[in-house]
């Protein structure tokens, strides 16, 4: 796994030019799914094989894209809406602006942002061990799958299901098991 992280880093510190980043998305099975319309309004829209899982057990692709605008946002369905991930700058206040605010810092050049993506994407989502499937994950799918079984039978069964049961609730953090009740 250490020598994964470094090669990792590596990679996400030496990518110079678009051909290295498009390389680097197509050894990692990220894949480009612009439209032809977001492609005519200098729009390229990439797609992780990782996948996030929020409250509704529903896994969701993860969607980077660039615009020639020089904005680089997370335009994930998840998303209530799309989110800036362009670098930002602090800005003093100033007889315009009363008080201090931050502004995001545009990427000139279609290469450039296609770079900037490629390092962004390999340093928040493939050097973090938050994103690999843990049991947790696994069992977690395990459940979301049984329960829409469950749920698909449940007006067929001969008996009622006690949907807010009082049992122990249980946590386990790094191996040890903690009772809330």
């Amino acid at each position: 796994m250490l020598k994964v992280n470094r090669i990792m880093e590596y990679m996400s510190t030496e990518i110079r030019s678009a051909r290295e980043a498009m390389t680097i998305f197509k050894i990692l099975g990220i894949e480009d799914i612009t439209t032809d319309r977001q492609r005519k309004n200098g729009t390229q829209v990439f797609e992780l094989p990782i996948k996030q899982m929020y409250n509704n057990l529903v896994p969701k692709p993860l969607r980077f894209a660039t615009y020639e605008s020089g904005y680089v946002r997370n335009v994930s369905e998840h998303n209530s809406s799309s989110y800036q991930i362009n670098k930002t700058k602090k800005r003093p206040a100033d007889n315009n602006y009363h008080f201090e605010s931050i502004e995001r810092i545009l990427i000139a050049g279609w290469e450039n942002r296609l770079i900037y993506l490629a390092r962004f994407i390999i340093k928040n989502y493939y050097q973090k061990p938050t994103y690999l499937i843990s049991d947790y994950t696994l069992s977690t799918l395990k459940l979301k799958n049984q329960h829409d079984r469950l749920h698909d039978r449940e007006d067929k069964l001969p008996f009622t299901i006690n949907r807010y049961p009082q049992d122990d609730v249980q946590v386990i953090v790094n191996g040890h098991r903690y009772n809330l009740s």
